[in-house]
């Protein structure tokens, strides 16, 4: 990634909800998409996509390992690595953003079109469920449930 002010590559039609994900495709040589779980190299959680009965191929849709997106021209980078399932675009080769020729791929996809992220973490249930859920926190809507319930005597109506 030599420059990262070279902007994302232009289309011939414009579309103003337009982003393009960069970024490396995990399910490229199998079905399915491959993780560590962090119990060492026998074990690892696989995720495929089902449609049916049948599981589609790895051609149909991607599990994206994704470092980085543009819109409106500009390059972003996201603060770590996120990964999406796109079942919107077939992926490309990289161009723009400095993520030329270092064997990436981008997905051109909408701002509408529906992801789905996939978020793991691995650690100890202390560090998972108890500390996750100390006040300060927690999500701010399980905060604001406990407000309404409190709220007027305990309706849950608004009148």
């Amino acid at each position: 990634m030599i420059d990262d002010n070279v902007p994302a590559p232009a289309t011939e039609r414009y579309e103003a909800d337009a982003l393009i994900l960069y970024g490396v495709k995990l399910n490229d040589r199998n079905d399915y998409a491959r993780f560590d779980i962090g119990e060492g190299s026998q074990t690892d959680l696989r995720m495929q996509l089902f449609h049916g009965d049948v599981g589609n191929t790895s051609g149909e849709y991607s599990v994206v390992l994704a470092y980085g997106y543009a819109f409106e021209g500009h390059c972003y980078r996201f603060d770590s690595n996120r990964v999406f399932l796109v079942t919107a675009d077939a992926p490309r080769d990289a161009v723009g953003c400095g993520f030329d020729d270092l064997g990436y791929r981008m997905w051109r996809i909408r701002a509408s079109d529906m992801l789905l992220e996939i978020c793991t973490s691995f650690g100890d249930a202390k560090t998972l469920i108890l500390d996750a859920n100390l006040p300060g926190k927690r999500s701010p809507s399980s905060y604001a449930i406990t407000l309404r319930m409190a709220h007027r005597d305990g309706r849950l109506t608004r009148d």
